[in-house]
């Protein structure tokens, strides 16, 4: 079937179904696993997963794929094929599960934040372009270092799997991408701390003092308390700041503010 890719979408796929076992293999997915797969494509990834036994739960948005993935997984009863959007898509019925999945570029950062935000998903595990996954790893200091990185860091241990090349993709994308993996702890993500952090490192070259003055949009004499309180020296800057320290931080500034 001839299929015009759309870049609006993000539709960049990969058809090499041996590299995706050799993804999937490195995740152990067990035929017990409940597995929610976000942008199915041309059904290669839905395909490997399905192998495992697993129960794949799959969502894709654009409808023209519909006679393609019909074709692809019609041997496989394992699998929920959903035509939904995955950020407003209802995921409450299911029990706790993991999230595998190729994302599209353009909802990377929402799609994780939502992910992490629903008690039933366990872990994500996602392929993304190669500097969002060090973005998520970075460790503070580092330059890639910002919200991304501390929002996913307090609320999962973060790593990379493998790099996937751009070649890997139709079409090929600008960028190489990497799988990474987010394995979710017990951590209480407040729901103010994403606008605090938001706030803190649009002003990352500022000190600790006058970033958070402006996120908080309090006097400098209460962020002054809040940062004492914290055992954070004011000078500092918000890439010096690790994930914990911005959890204190956050804990804190509730008290004053």
């Amino acid at each position: 079937m001839e299929f015009t890719y759309k870049k609006s979408l993000g539709q960049n796929f990969i058809y090499d179904v041996g590299f995706l076992r050799s993804l999937i293999k490195k995740l152990n997915v067990l035929p017990t696993d409940i597995v929610v797969e976000v942008g199915a494509g041309a059904g290669t990834l839905t395909q490997t997963l399905a192998e495992t036994g697993c129960q794949v739960h799959s969502l894709e948005i654009d409808q023209r794929l519909q006679p393609i993935l019909t074709k692809r997984l019609s041997l496989y009863s394992n699998v929920d094929l959903v035509f939904a959007d995955a950020i407003q898509y209802d995921f409450s019925h299911l029990p706790s599960f993991r999230l595998i999945a190729n994302v599209p570029y353009y909802i990377t950062t929402p799609l994780i934040m939502r992910f992490l935000a629903l008690p039933n998903c366990r872990e994500l595990n996602v392929l993304v372009a190669a500097e969002v996954a060090e973005r998520i790893v970075s460790p503070s200091g580092n330059a890639l270092y910002g919200a991304l990185s501390v929002s996913c860091q307090l609320q999962a241990d973060c790593k990379i799997l493998a790099n996937v090349p751009r070649t890997m993709f139709t079409p090929q994308p600008k960028v190489d991408s990497a799988f990474v993996c987010l394995k979710k702890n017990d951590q209480v993500f407040d729901s103010s701390m994403e606008k605090l952090l938001k706030g803190i490192f649009a002003a990352r070259r500022k000190t600790m003092l006058n970033a958070l003055a402006s996120a908080l949009n309090v006097d400098k004499n209460i962020v002054e308390q809040i940062l004492q309180a914290a055992n954070i020296d004011t000078t500092l800057r918000p890439e010096q700041i690790t994930p914990t320290q911005y959890a204190k931080i956050n804990a804190i500034s509730h008290k004053f503010c």
